[in-house]
């Protein structure tokens, strides 16, 4: 889909939605505006809420394992001519879909593409044998869950695994004597398994820098056409892709945005995650962890794992809302290391969809280096 004033760049949207694209544009959906509105040439999707149409499409993209060409013009400024086959028969498949939701399940979302598809132009009909993935150079899969389950006995509370975290981190004092966190490192990204990834290919090495300042963080990859900049600042939050305009973080891309943030600074989870319950055990590798299950403004499921031994802080799971539900990430949390008295991870791996993840390891950490709030304000225009 191309907005009706002209897309400038593609922004790759750090940790949070690992090496996702998102197109930006110099406009941006205004809040309650449709994609009908926003988008040209729209036809089945017209009540869709704007800023969910690009994760809808990224979740078409994850269910057939197919790029956005296989529906779309070659040419990302024309993506809303109909000039393929394949475009007509997803307005068909959209109309099957939404029919079945609402004949068969009264409009809730239950069905969608993955349904059949399973990252497949062609649903499988025939049961499958089972067989796991083998990762490249000896890289081990990232850790699997066995699903949660109930805690036996006096289950803690919300306050107490939090509290918990950071004491084992260091306490709630040191916390609040680090007034910044500056890390240098490198993001590995290994592609999801589908039709257009038959091998796994060779794992993307991108230099990246990361500063967290109070509830504010910056992520910048720097990449080869370009930095891609992601920040939060205090509640609002922008992005640039190159020597593009900066543009406002989409409103789910904000959300994990905080989140990203609060593993660094983990007092703020009580801020941001509302709703929180302790709602069960699960093991994350061979980690058994209390789980804390809650909300955000747009993920409308978060949880923190901790580990039960230790009391840290193991994992964040999160869902992202697009037009058929959700896109479920997690951000598996370890190798903490000392900084001013704390201790912080020096490595973050993204889970993904059908076996996508992405490593942020970060070898150069600093405590408590001047860091101007002004480097977090978004940059005026060109």
């Amino acid at each position: 889909m191309v907005t009706k004033s002209r897309r400038f760049a593609c922004a790759v949207l750090c940790l949070g939605v690992a090496f996702a694209v998102q197109f930006a544009s110099a406009q941006q959906p205004q809040p309650g505006q449709k994609a009908g509105d926003f988008f040209k040439n729209v036809q089945i999707l017209k009540d869709l809420p704007a800023n969910l149409m690009q994760p809808t499409m990224q979740f078409m993209e994850i269910s057939l394992g197919v790029h956005c060409n296989y529906c779309h013009d070659n040419d990302n400024t024309k993506r809303e001519l109909d000039v393929k086959p394949t475009k007509a028969r997803a307005r068909q498949m959209l109309q099957m879909v939404n029919s079945i939701n609402e004949t068969t399940f009264g409009g809730r979302q239950v069905v969608t593409c993955y349904t059949c598809h399973r990252g497949a132009t062609k649903p499988v009909v025939v049961l499958p044998h089972g067989g796991g993935v083998e990762m490249p150079g000896g890289i081990a899969n990232p850790a699997r869950q066995r699903g949660e389950r109930p805690i036996q006995g006096q289950a803690p509370t919300v306050d107490q695994l939090i509290d918990r975290h950071i004491a084992g981190i260091g306490g709630a004092e040191n916390l609040a004597k680090v007034t910044s966190l500056t890390a240098r490192g490198t993001v590995t990204n290994y592609a999801h398994l589908d039709e257009v990834h038959q091998e796994r290919p060779l794992p993307i090495v991108t230099p990246v820098d990361f500063v967290v300042k109070g509830d504010k963080s910056m992520f910048i990859t720097h990449n080869a056409n370009g930095d891609a900049v992601q920040t939060y600042n205090a509640g609002s939050g922008w992005q640039r892709a190159g020597n593009g305009n900066p543009n406002d973080l989409r409103p789910d891309v904000l959300d994990v945005a905080k989140l990203q943030t609060a593993i660094y600074n983990p007092a703020l989870f009580k801020q941001i995650v509302t709703g929180m319950q302790v709602t069960g055990q699960d093991v994350i590798g061979n980690l058994e962890t209390n789980v804390i299950t809650g909300r955000m403004t747009t993920l409308p499921v978060v949880k923190l794992y901790f580990d039960r031994e230790s009391g840290k802080l193991v994992s964040v799971y999160y869902q992202q809302p697009s037009g058929f539900c959700c896109h479920a990430f997690r951000m598996d949390v370890g190798d903490y290391t000392v900084q001013g008295g704390i201790q912080v991870p020096a490595r973050v791996t993204q889970v993904g969809v059908r076996d996508s993840f992405t490593v942020y390891r970060f070898d150069s950490l600093q405590a408590n280096a001047a860091v101007d709030d002004a480097r977090f304000a978004k940059p005026a225009g060109r």
